[in-house]
């Protein structure tokens, strides 16, 4: 039997932030921009998106990467505020910590892919206790090198990090743009997380192989990757 390898997305998929995340942003923008953004500019040049991306749509103007950095940075500042002060939400998703357990004690290999920039990622894994079961430097993660989902690079990266062939990986995700990137790096199955999508949303997409709301039924996921 071959390798498999486990790749989640991070924000929304492991820790359901999409009411933070949505939040921050549009705080942040407003007092950019002067208006509100609408929730379908958020699906599509927010979530899973590198900041590039969300910056240069919004703002339309083209912007040096130092700028970039210095938005994005201001932007996560605001997001990291509402992290902490929401103790009920800032947690990962529900059964996700047995799962990861059980990963760790079948020695599966598994790692994270996020459009999280360093700083973010540094901070998740200082309050949610990632270094428990993730290595920081197998994660890969918005470095102004890797384009943005959905190009699939970043699961390509991924899975090579972790010594396993895309082909052989299950990819956990719940925004279209991962869904996409995943798809196009050809890997083995996809796993929709119900967050930002609904359950019916996500059996719509011809490319996802289960859906879930979150990872409380770990016996069934176990059956489903082994």
């Amino acid at each position: 039997m071959k390798t498999q390898g486990i790749i989640f997305d991070f924000n929304g998929t492991m820790f359901y932030d999409g009411k933070i995340q949505e939040e921050s942003w549009k705080t942040f923008l407003y007092k950019k921009i002067g208006r509100e953004i609408t929730n379908e500019e958020f699906h599509k040049y927010v979530h899973g998106c590198h900041a590039e991306v969300s910056f240069s749509y919004f703002l339309k103007n083209r912007l040096s990467k130092e700028e970039i950095d210095q938005l994005a940075e201001e932007k996560e500042v605001v997001y990291r505020k509402l992290c902490l002060s929401d103790k009920q939400q800032y947690r990962l998703a529900d059964g996700l910590v047995e799962f990861l357990d059980y990963l760790k004690k079948q020695q599966i290999p598994f790692t994270i892919a996020t459009a999280s920039g360093l700083n973010n990622l540094k901070f998740f894994f200082e309050n949610l206790d990632l270094g428990k079961w993730v290595n920081m430097e197998q994660v890969v993660y918005d470095n102004g090198l890797i384009p943005s989902k959905p190009e699939p690079d970043i699961y390509l990266k991924a899975a090579q990090n972790i010594g396993v062939s895309p082909s052989d990986c299950i990819v956990f995700e719940d925004a279209m743009s991962g869904i996409e990137a995943a798809n196009r790096a050809g890997v083995s199955k996809i796993i929709g997380v119900a967050s930002s999508l609904s359950k019916e949303q996500l059996r719509q997409i011809p490319d996802i192989s289960m859906v879930i709301e979150d990872y409380r039924d770990v016996k069934n996921l176990i059956n489903f990757i082994e």
